[in-house]
């Protein structure tokens, strides 16, 4: 499961950040732009897959959108490279990441928690119930010795002797 959630944080992360991006007017990436996004995005997907506490997807995806934002904007052209994390002059696009870090994240653990409930559910209707287990009879208890007297009713000579010829 580690990996299907590594999976969706590294796919999310990048179309999240290039929409967040998109949204507070900083512009769309170029090539070089996508494979320095894909990179990062592949970086929170692998540590997202390694990290198990739910907890930490949603601070793995606020931390990963700073150096999605550098991608994109140290390579697309649209004026703010020098002071890329500055608050003041970019506080729309900073908010825009962080919720879209947040509503990622969640969209995930959501999606993580339906996957499981929706695949036990398959499981419990196909899968073929069972009967009752035997019960023992109660005149007789499991794995005990036989009366020596049986033996010798059956033809042994004794409970440890090979059976009478005849």
């Amino acid at each position: 499961m580690s990996s299907v959630r590594g999976g969706l944080a590294g796919v999310a992360m990048a179309a999240l950040a290039v929409a967040a991006h998109g949204f507070a007017g900083g512009g769309y990436p170029g090539s070089s732009g996508l494979m320095l996004l894909v990179m990062a995005a592949a970086a929170v997907g692998a540590a997202a897959a390694a990290l198990r506490p739910p907890a930490a997807l949603p601070i793995l995806m606020v931390a990963g959108q700073p150096a999605c934002h550098l991608a994109l904007s140290g390579l697309v052209q649209h004026g703010h490279a020098a002071g890329a994390m500055e608050f003041s002059a970019h506080g729309p696009m900073l908010i825009a990441h962080a919720v879209a870090a947040v509503g990622c994240a969640f969209l995930i653990l959501i999606t993580e928690r339906l996957y499981e409930l929706i695949s036990r559910a398959v499981r419990v209707l196909l899968t073929r119930p069972g009967g009752l287990p035997a019960r023992a009879p109660l005149s007789r208890r499991p794995h005990s010795v036989p009366d020596p007297k049986t033996l010798l009713a059956l033809g042994a000579a004794g409970p440890r002797a090979p059976p009478v010829t005849a």
